[in-house]
């Protein structure tokens, strides 16, 4: 797993760019993790380095 990884923030616009570059996130809940999975073992971390692992256990079951 990585030991450093920057979150993609959210920037403002007036208008949605165009291009087959660009490409978006859905974000539902109000939370921003990264899923990191090595084998049978799933973590849920926040942009401040929380393990949330415990509070998403339907995340977990299907990232295996």
């Amino acid at each position: 797993m990585p030991k450093t990884f920057e979150f993609c923030l959210p920037t403002a616009a007036k208008a949605v760019p165009v291009g087959p570059d660009w490409i978006h996130e859905i974000k539902y809940d109000g939370y921003r993790l990264r899923v990191e999975r090595q084998g049978k073992t799933v973590r849920l971390i926040t942009r401040n380095g929380h393990n949330w692992t415990h509070r998403f256990p339907w995340i977990v079951q299907a990232a295996l």
